[in-house]
């Protein structure tokens, strides 16, 4: 009886090896097929980075690309045993010439890669934004307010809010003249009352002053293509292009036409951004 029993544990024993191995050779199998199919697949979900458009003095900022981390995905997708692209898992590909290397130079247009544009609205110390504020709250739209000192001072509490929202407030110094003492302190309290990644200047036409001022204030300076004074919305059917930075005077055309404006843009498919989210590499 002890030696049929002997027996009988040693089968077992060949058995439970003979199953074992089994299992970890398909497992194996199973891996090394994915691991493989992954590798073959991966070229065709990289996105290469699109370096920026530099001419003369002006840059359009470019976008960063992607690929796929082969080590990563396998893992996450060898819970599974089979290949799900939803799983994939991305490493950047920078864009070497940045933004951030280049304020030197006027940015005139967000990358055209994107349908996303901005609309800036440039606030003087008299202007009132509550209805345009109001029209983009009621569709959850983010834009980008240049605004003058002496604004500023009446109304922080609006632009803080502003910030804290997502839009984007650049910075107009008193009057435009950024060798004005007024522009140190606005990009002073405009750095810490939110998560801006830069202060921002502007002009309408190239000038040297201003961008040297700006360059050494590590500010970016914007000079957009689309200025808007008057007959908003005809013009901005004219002129709009995917990435355009729309300069828009406050007036009381704009307050009558902003609600128009805001549906016709929307309905050409483009998505209104702040400057941030335009300009983000």
């Amino acid at each position: 009886m002890k030696k049929f029993f002997e027996i009988i544990g040693i089968l077992t024993l060949m058995i439970g090896s003979f199953v074992y191995t089994e299992k970890v050779g398909t497992t194996a199998k199973l891996s090394d097929t994915l691991l493989t199919e992954i590798k073959s697949k991966k070229d065709g979900y990289k996105e290469n980075a699109i370096e920026p458009i530099i001419k003369d003095d002006t840059i359009i900022p470019g976008i960063n690309g992607k690929e796929v981390d082969v080590d990563k995905s396998y893992e996450a997708m060898s819970k599974i045993g089979y290949f799900d692209d939803k799983l994939l898992v991305y490493k950047p590909l920078k864009v070497e010439n940045t933004l951030d290397k280049n304020k030197d130079k006027y940015v005139i247009n967000g990358n055209n890669t994107k349908m996303d544009i901005t609309l800036l609205f440039k606030v003087s110390n008299k202007d009132d934004i509550t209805n345009i504020i109001k029209m983009l709250e009621s569709k959850e739209i983010k834009a980008t307010f240049f605004i003058e000192s002496k604004y500023l001072e009446k109304h922080h509490n609006q632009i803080i809010k502003l910030v804290q929202n997502g839009h984007t407030v650049g910075n107009l110094s008193n009057n435009e003249d950024y060798d004005d003492s007024d522009f140190v302190w606005m990009k002073t309290i405009l750095t810490n009352i939110g998560p801006q990644i830069y202060n921002y200047c502007y002009t309408e036409k190239p000038n040297k002053k201003i961008l040297r001022v700006c360059n050494i204030q590590n500010s970016v300076t914007i000079m957009p293509r689309i200025i808007i004074k008057n007959n908003p919305l005809l013009n901005i059917k004219k002129q709009i292009l995917p990435g355009s930075i729309i300069s828009l005077d406050v007036n009381s055309e704009l307050n009558n036409q902003i609600e128009v404006i805001l549906n016709y843009i929307t309905s050409k498919g483009y998505k209104l951004v702040s400057l941030e989210e335009l300009l983000k590499e």
